[in-house]
């Protein structure tokens, strides 16, 4: 009697067989067993994938010796065995410019205190400053922006 078992273990030979050549048993037990079809129909692929690899072209003249030349030299390894953190330098500008954006919107987010420019604060009338004032409006400034109106 064939068992799944049996079967998967003998699976890459059972793939090199045509259907109609296989035994009876592994047969039977292929219809009756959809997870041991799966399985031998996953290594008739491989089987085939690796048949038309084989087949592709060859290499060209002095393909080895180039590839072998562009590979560094077995010191180069070494070097970066001494320098764990040589991969991290190439972080460092990045850094740098997130924490130059970082710092500018801090600094945008900050307003100054009280009203800046190169009129006095004392001279701006009560809506000016409610206008101008990064702060909390105070009840009383609005209110006398509120009584003022529109003053000009």
């Amino acid at each position: 009697m064939t068992t799944c078992a049996n079967i998967k273990r003998s699976a890459d030979k059972l793939a090199g067989l045509s259907p109609g050549t296989l035994p009876p048993g592994v047969r039977d037990h292929l219809a009756a067993c959809p997870g041991c079809a799966c399985a031998l129909a996953a290594a008739r692929l491989a089987r085939g994938l690796l048949a038309v690899a084989a087949d592709g072209p060859e290499p060209a003249e002095g393909f080895v010796a180039r590839v072998r030349a562009a590979l560094p030299a077995p010191g180069a390894a070494r070097h970066a065995a001494e320098d764990p953190w040589r991969p991290a330098w190439g972080l460092v500008p990045a850094f740098a410019v997130t924490a130059a954006a970082l710092l500018l919107l801090f600094q945008a987010s900050v307003a100054p205190p009280g009203p800046a420019g190169l009129v006095p604060a004392e001279s701006l009338s009560a809506g000016e400053r409610l206008v101008l004032d990064a702060r909390q409006p105070d009840a009383d400034l609005l209110l006398a922006a509120v009584m003022e109106g529109d003053a000009r």
